[in-house]
């Protein structure tokens, strides 16, 4: 279940005090130094890395969001994907 919030003068109105992270990060693994070493343009690397296991900052977004942490909306503005 996905949450919206309502916000108040404590939160500046966005629903959420504090911060939640949402994260990428990128294992080198042989196939993906290989691909560096080739020159591969940014969407080749992407898709072999997301093949390789990476969770994107859209995908850790989302799951942040499906747990209440966040919101879609949040998600969106933060994790402009490419």
């Amino acid at each position: 279940k996905f949450v919206r919030t309502a916000g108040c003068a404590d939160c500046g109105m966005t629903g959420f005090k504090g911060r939640v992270g949402i994260f990428e990060l990128l294992v080198l693994n042989a196939e993906l130094r290989a691909l560096i070493s080739a020159k591969a343009n940014v969407t080749e690397l992407r898709r072999a890395a997301v093949k390789s296991g990476m969770k994107t900052m859209l995908m850790d977004g989302v799951a942040k969001a499906w747990a209440g942490l966040t919101t879609l909306e949040e998600v969106s503005r933060a994790a402009k994907e490419m």
